[in-house]
């Protein structure tokens, strides 16, 4: 049995989005929606012009566009900035920027190149390393699967793929303290047919 791109997101999808929302579906839907339309309608200026176009570069090596959007359409990279800049603790975001050095000295020294000049047969070699044998003690390695993440993450949970590729509908029900409710009607005769006097 093959699987069609489409099938296999919506079973990326089903996986994990639940363990992405798990104490809260709709806060967290509603952050990450709101995220990643300020990522379309006002881009960070976290990166570097380097850093951003190696995560442009491998996030749409990850999902590109197919018959379904890739990880660009929906504004993902921006969304990895954001969450990079804004959300990271600082250990974390020195060692993620670190770690996207060191993807692009790798590629320098295997190819003599940086990751967004590579030519397809180079970036799919890149892509099936990272997705090779995790290394815990290589800073490249590490940052790769951070990226990942944080792609996988922009892309399921964007409105786009969730409606349109997902076919997830979430209700967004929000808490309303002031509606009346109406109180239990009073028993007219002691319960059970009993009287307690």
């Amino acid at each position: 049995m093959t699987l069609t791109r489409r099938a296999l997101l919506q079973l990326a999808g089903l996986a994990t989005l639940p363990a992405l929302v798990h104490a809260d579906e709709a806060t967290v839907t509603r952050w990450t929606d709101a995220l990643l339309q300020r990522a379309l309608q006002d881009p960070p200026r976290f990166f570097t012009a380097d850093e951003r176009a190696l995560v442009r570069t491998i996030a749409d090596g990850i999902l590109p566009r197919t018959d379904t959007p890739g990880a660009l359409d929906v504004g993902v990279p921006a969304f990895v900035e954001i969450i990079a800049g804004e959300w990271m603790e600082a250990k974390d975001r020195d060692e993620f920027r670190a770690g996207l050095a060191a993807l692009d000295q790798r590629t320098l020294a295997l190819y003599g190149a940086r990751w967004p000049d590579l030519d397809p047969v180079q970036r799919d070699g890149e892509l099936q390393w990272g997705e090779n044998g995790f290394d815990g003690t290589t800073p490249a390695k590490r940052a790769y699967r951070r990226l990942k993440g944080l792609v996988l993450h922009g892309y399921l949970t964007s409105e786009t793929v969730r409606r349109d590729v997902l076919k997830v509908t979430y209700i967004h029900e929000t808490f309303r303290g002031s509606v009346p409710v109406k109180a239990a009607p009073t028993p007219t005769r002691p319960m059970g047919g009993m009287s307690h006097a």
